[in-house]
């Protein structure tokens, strides 16, 4: 008889169901963990009430077992896995490649032609979950001194990582970062840890600003209270606005005074989806401050370098995690998002360990 675990997927807008469903099995290269803590995503919330951009495009499906923010130990590992064994302690990519194709053999997993998203698009079965299946290859051993929240971390972290890709930051940049979610704080962490003079966050509401001044942030400022632009760009230094916006509120307005703010040769980094198309922003401002705009969504790499990163920063982001939520009790979570947002960052699902 088939062994068997409680799952949470989505059936649709606002029908989420925990049920019983088999356990993975650890075949092949394939990992089999017991999930220890998950966190709770935007985009896991935007998959639950719909409003999900890639709900819209078809890319996301229902029904949708979500969750892709996980650490855990690993139960059992199939016969072809060399470096895992039970009782190591694991966290993973949040995407599965086909590791058949010529791009797989090589290493260069991001050009697989048959990518799964780990409980979003084209899903592989998610973390709101007992146990995860992963193949050896998108699986990393997660150091001893680092907790089971931080490892839920990584994924987020993993992300805000990639807005840095190709920077090299000194005493004399700014940066400012919209957002007070997960993301931005962990972008204020990183941005100071990479050696900006000023790191400046920008959010609306006053008990997540200060725990910004606890990870990195030097500045913090309330948008609700004053002119965020002006405020920025006279806290810069040299009074230039920033050498680099980071945007991962999901915001358009937040966006757009991210570009108002910006310095001359400046790098907007953009993290975060909008979940709809945004017609009023101006190009000619980002044509003549010569910005170079990017998105940032993670890559294959980024978390063990972040991993590494939380390993040696002396700074930890655990006061990041607002919340820890009882897997029993994820779908009242999820049914009371409102309430919990007021005061959320970054909530965690935790299980028995």
């Amino acid at each position: 008889m088939k062994q068997t675990m409680k799952a949470i997927t989505v059936y649709g807008p606002y029908d989420a169901r925990m049920e019983i469903v088999p356990k993975p099995e650890a075949t092949g290269d394939m990992i089999v963990a017991k999930v220890c803590r998950t966190g709770v995503c935007a985009t896991d919330t935007s998959i639950y009430t719909g409003d999900s951009s890639f709900i819209r495009s078809g890319e996301i499906k229902y029904p949708c077992r979500f969750g892709h923010e996980w650490a855990g130990i690993v139960e059992a590992v199939g016969p072809e896995v060399k470096n895992f064994k039970p009782g190591d302690r694991i966290y993973t990519d949040n995407f599965v490649t086909c590791g058949k194709c010529e791009a797989c053999q090589t290493g260069d997993y991001m050009s697989c032609p048959s990518i799964w998203s780990v409980g979003t698009v084209n899903c592989w079965d998610g973390c709101y979950a007992e146990y995860m299946q992963m193949p050896e290859r998108h699986c990393f051993h997660l150091p001893e001194e680092l907790s089971m929240d931080e490892g839920a971390l990584i994924e987020p972290a993993s992300i805000a990582y990639d807005a840095f890709r190709g920077v090299t930051l000194t005493e004399k940049d700014t940066v400012v970062v919209y957002g007070t979610g997960a993301i931005g704080m962990i972008s204020a962490w990183l941005a100071k840890y990479y050696g900006a003079g000023r790191v400046i966050l920008v959010g609306r509401t006053e008990e997540k600003l200060q725990i910004a001044l606890q990870i990195g942030a030097d500045f913090v400022i309330n948008s609700r209270k004053e002119d965020a632009i002006a405020a920025v760009k006279k806290l810069s230094l040299g009074g230039k606005g920033a050498n680099m916006v980071i945007e991962t509120s999901g915001s358009p307005q937040a966006l757009k005074d991210g570009m108002a703010c910006a310095a001359r040769y400046a790098r907007i980094s953009v993290v975060s989806f909008y979940e709809r198309n945004i017609d009023d922003i101006a190009i000619d401002p980002l044509v003549l401050g010569c910005f170079a705009m990017v998105g940032a969504a993670g890559r294959y790499g980024n978390a063990p370098e972040v991993c590494e990163i939380m390993r040696k920063n002396p700074v930890k982001l655990t006061p990041v995690v607002s919340h820890h939520v009882p897997f029993e009790k994820t779908l009242e979570m999820f049914e009371n998002d409102a309430e919990y947002r007021k005061t959320r960052i970054k909530a965690i699902i935790t299980f028995d360990e």
